[in-house]
């Protein structure tokens, strides 16, 4: 290539693209530096990279003459700083990775607010382990919040304020370990949605031993689901029908006015592990969302022994005759029991008085709503053997329960039918 030719028409070309190839490769390197560290290193890195072009583009050309080496010394010059600056803002303040902090909570207990209620009104999870609330607002341009005390009053000093959340809206809240114990919440802006929440266990913070289910031929395997009262528990759901969706869920009722958990849909041939949140002693409807016509009934039972979380007392007897269970070890029960109404639902699932007849101090904290007690033979309620006077909350009265022949019977609220549980009589 001839001489002219080269310096008028390859060098006027080469030169300026070669400089943008270099100045393209650095400035990209140098990003990748900025982008590595947090902002405000990335913000010194950069202004002390900016300085060091400066001093060293002033000194250049304070020269009588600036030649190529000059020009690269100054390069080199820059590119070193910019080199030193980069390695020590990576080395001292490069972020933590994500996966760098501690783990999250291991169970999460869902709370619905709606209609100006929280549903589930009582939350079971592990004590002395942190969890989290899966809180949803379904009240929609309503701001609810979830703010935990230790006392019923609900006063002081929260040990756990939410942030609010405007609906319809989510948030998950990690609340921190609790020790073993009874514990209250609500909304501070509305404080008549409460609810408790049960720290039981210093074992594995995960639901209890659960119960397989497999849905197969549009058809469940069992039609009963057997869980214990007031534990998480789990349900191991197999979907054998090709193709297919079904899903659990489970109900108050079979009018489906009220859902109690709804499992996700699963796509046969799959299996699903499902976290049903504790419910209290009763009796259930659950069926397939997709095929209303694959149901059954999920029986919520007490503990046997009196030491599982929904108390000792073996439930309703279901043929409509006082039952025959034999009376608790240990003497006969006291003549006097309280409980409690908050949030919709009584502090005692289960409860036992002496054959010659005892007290009740029902003590009502629903304020302006009416609740009782009244016991019956069986769930049916079609024998009454006790009916409280109803009480406006909030309010306390004693009740005193006649001679009742030694049996396990039923009670609930008369107003309120989901309000009940098993009275053993010894």
């Amino acid at each position: 290539m001839r001489k002219e030719t080269r310096e008028r028409l390859v060098l006027p070309i080469l030169v300026p693209v070669g400089a943008l190839v270099v100045i393209l490769g650095v400035l990209w390197g140098f990003s990748r530096i900025l982008l590595s560290v947090t902002a405000d290193a990335a913000t010194g890195t950069a202004l002390a990279v900016a300085l060091a072009i400066v001093v060293f583009a002033g000194i250049a050309a304070s020269r009588p003459q600036v030649r190529f080496s000059v020009v690269a010394a100054m390069a080199g010059a820059v590119a070193g700083v910019a080199m030193l600056a980069g390695g020590i803002a990576l080395v001292a303040f490069a972020p933590e990775s994500e996966g760098a902090g501690p783990p999250g909570p291991a169970v999460t207990v869902s709370l619905v607010a709606k209609g100006l209620q929280f549903d589930p009104t009582k939350l079971s999870v592990p004590a002395g382990a942190p969890f989290a609330i899966a809180f949803d607002n379904q009240d929609a341009t309503i701001q609810h919040d979830v703010q935990i005390f230790d006392n019923p009053d609900r006063t002081g000093t929260p040990l756990f304020d939410g942030a609010l959340v405007t609906g319809v809206g989510k948030t998950t809240y990690k609340v921190g370990a609790l020790k073993a114990g009874t514990y209250y919440f609500h909304c501070v802006v509305h404080p008549t949605m409460i609810g408790t929440i049960v720290a039981a266990g210093g074992g594995s913070p995960g639901p209890s031993e659960g119960v397989a289910v497999v849905a197969k031929g549009l058809q469940f395997d069992t039609s009963e689901i057997d869980l214990p009262a007031d534990t998480p528990t789990s349900i191991t759901f197999t979907n054998d029908d090709a193709g297919i969706q079904h899903n659990i869920a489970i109900y108050q009722d079979d009018s489906l006015a009220k859902v109690l958990f709804t499992g996700d849909l699963v796509t046969g041939v799959a299996t699903k592990t499902y976290d049903v949140p504790g419910l209290p002693v009763g009796t259930y409807f659950f069926h397939c969302d997709v095929h209303p016509t694959m149901s059954g009934s999920v029986v919520v039972k007490a503990a046997p022994g009196g030491g599982g979380a929904g108390g000792g007392s073996p439930g309703p007897n279901p043929s409509g005759a006082p039952g025959t269970s034999p009376p608790p070890a240990g003497g006969p029960p006291p003549s006097s029991v309280s409980i409690t109404a908050s949030g919709l639902q009584f502090d005692k699932s289960s409860f036992s008085l002496p054959a010659a007849g005892g007290k009740i101090s029902f003590t009502n904290n629903d304020a302006g709503t009416q609740h009782n007690i009244a016991i019956y033979t069986d769930a049916s309620a079609a024998d009454n053997l006790f009916r409280g006077d109803l009480v406006t909350g909030v309010a306390t009265v004693t009740y005193t329960v006649p001679s009742i022949p030694p049996g396990t019977y039923y009670f609930h609220c008369d107003v309120h039918p989901t309000m009940n549980g098993s009275v053993t009589i010894a």
